[in-house]
């Protein structure tokens, strides 16, 4: 069995997602390693790989891209890995820490977390030390404790301690691979004895109820959250338990929860906790109860059949306010105004519901959004100081991105004229705003193309079998379908634009394949050695694509001026 540690395992699992050649000093940069450290982890993962696998080499001057046999060998490579190959490093050791002390209803000792960690006593001591660092840097006033009777615990409000969990595991689940969180759910479920709390069978019930909500809410949970909130709410559960309130702090907990009380989501929560009892004899009480209602508030909707109420006519109000705002001040003009009217109020509630309560939600996509549409991005920043002002929050970059989504993908645009017009399908979990702005994209570099439909994952596969389509756009890459199919970004990169564009050439997706499969055969006529025949066609294709994306933007930019 290989032994890697963090660093073998993160160069691993970055080189694996490279998709063209990146040299060492930028993987340094990007990892936070030496360039000596990095060659050092290149050597371990190379004495790992199975011989008939040809060695990873850093090409000079070009880097690092791995064949397709070779991440294929990869990938078994990390699926491999199990709690013993897998060496925590010291931010994902304090991570496992602060969340075993949050959520244990068993006294905390420095022994267990000893046991839990697999290191010494004074590797303990000193994470202990620089847990109680951290926690005085957060905004948040909570601090590390310790007595006899209870060992570890968090000293805060109950909604602090709330807040604070979110935090962290948005980090885990966001910020770290899936093995270290599925090692991090098989430790606490040893250590903490929450196996219940963890098990397949509870995950898959959360997920179906909550699947369940256009039909029982009227309101449909992205699907990413649903995912997100299934897998996250057994931490709140035990996080709550683990606070050990007395009668008069539950009263006030249960005031600070009235509002949240008269809502549907709090019926609907009323549902689960009512079907987790029958079911798994798992027993809620009102306050679990109001948090669940909290989180199913807090995540995005993509659908929400309640946006007539009165309920909202102010923060209606309110959204129209800015969108004039943009059409005055900035000469724009939107496709559907009311749908975007709509989608924003739909998003907003939401919103508000995550600041009130110090729910996070992360946009994975904000540093692209504010790269590849800076415009729109910077034009939202300028302008949500309507929305804060009446509503008395704070935006930061990632509730500003998801603004830039929605925005983006009604603004009108030039639209050519389609001449033999290919028919596309997009397939996108991502929400309805995302889907807009990946239809806007399409637009974009397929202006001659009929997109048919905009599905989910779950709706492509039940209508597949009837879908006539030239090509599928995914941004799934797990999507199995018999269809031409391109896996793409839902904000594309340079990688997927030219495959985009090869398409519109040639209505088919071997182009790439057969191009790549010539230049070999020319450069191997001239060219005999293995390695300067891999760099020449990398640099060959890498100039080709930079002229194509060049041109194209061009082409573009000249259109858009007619």
């Amino acid at each position: 069995m290989i032994i890697l540690d963090r660093n073998s395992y993160d160069l691993l699992s970055y080189v694996i997602k490279l998709d063209k050649p990146e040299t060492v000093m930028a993987i340094s940069r990007v990892l936070g390693q030496s360039r000596r450290k990095v060659y050092y982890h290149l050597d371990k993962i190379n004495e790992a790989l199975p011989a008939k696998v040809p060695k990873i080499i850093s090409y000079p001057r070009v880097g690092i891209l791995l064949s397709d046999c070779q991440k294929e060998a990869c990938r078994d490579l990390l699926a491999d890995l199990d709690d013993y190959s897998y060496v925590m490093s010291v931010a994902e050791r304090m991570l496992l820490s602060v969340l075993y002390i949050a959520i244990s209803d068993k006294r905390v000792t420095i022994e267990k977390l000893m046991k839990l960690n697999d290191v010494s006593r004074n590797t303990i001591l000193n994470d202990l030390n620089d847990i109680r660092q951290s926690l005085d840097e957060e905004p948040l006033n909570i601090t590390l404790q310790v007595t006899k009777s209870r060992g570890y615990y968090l000293e805060c409000h109950p909604l602090t301690k709330i807040q604070f969990l979110n935090k962290l595991l948005h980090d885990t689940y966001r910020n770290h691979t899936t093995n270290f969180v599925l090692l991090i759910r098989s430790k606490l479920a040893q250590f903490a004895d929450t196996s219940l709390y963890f098990s397949e069978a509870l995950l898959d019930f959360l997920t179906q109820q909550l699947q369940s909500s256009p039909k029982i809410l009227g309101k449909k949970i992205n699907p990413k959250d649903i995912q997100l909130m299934a897998e996250t709410l057994p931490y709140h559960l035990l996080g709550y338990r683990n606070l050990h309130l007395s009668e008069t702090e539950k009263m006030d907990l249960r005031r600070e929860f009235y509002l949240i009380r008269q809502r549907k989501e709090f019926e609907f929560a009323q549902d689960i906790v009512a079907k987790l009892e029958k079911k798994f004899t798992f027993v809620l009480d009102d306050i679990e109860t109001s948090l669940m209602t909290v989180l199913l508030l807090s995540y995005r909707k993509d659908k929400d059949s309640h946006l007539e109420s009165h309920d909202y006519d102010e923060m209606r109000k309110t959204i129209k306010t800015f969108v004039s705002y943009l059409e005055t001040t900035y000469q724009i003009r939107f496709k559907h105004r009311q749908s975007l009217l709509n989608q924003l109020l739909t998003h907003c509630k939401a919103l508000i519901f995550r600041k009130t309560f110090g729910i996070l939600a992360n946009n994975p996509l904000t540093e692209q959004i504010k790269e590849k549409y800076a415009a729109i991005f910077n034009m939202m920043k300028s302008s949500v100081g309507i929305l804060e002002e009446a509503w008395y929050i704070k935006m930061n970059d990632d509730d500003i991105a998801y603004l830039a989504v929605h925005i983006g993908g009604e603004l009108r645009h030039n639209e050519g004229k389609p001449t033999a017009p290919a028919k596309l399908v997009l397939v996108s979990d991502d929400g309805i705003g995302m889907q807009k702005l990946l239809i806007q994209q399409c637009q974009k570099y397929l202006p001659h193309s009929n997109i048919e439909a905009v599905l989910t994952t779950e709706q492509f596969l039940s209508v597949r079998d009837i879908l006539d389509a030239n090509l599928i756009l995914s941004t799934n890459d797990h999507l199995e379908t018999d269809f031409p199919a391109l896996f793409v970004h839902s904000i594309l990169t340079d990688d997927d634009i030219i495959k985009l564009i090869r398409f519109a050439k040639q209505h088919s997706q071997s182009g790439h394949d057969d191009f790549t499969q010539k230049l070999e055969h020319f450069i191997h006529q001239y060219v005999k050695d293995e390695k300067d025949c891999y760099v020449l066609k990398n640099k060959i294709e890498r100039l080709i694509n930079e002229e194509l994306l060049y041109d194209r933007e061009l082409g573009v930019d000249d259109g858009a001026a007619g």
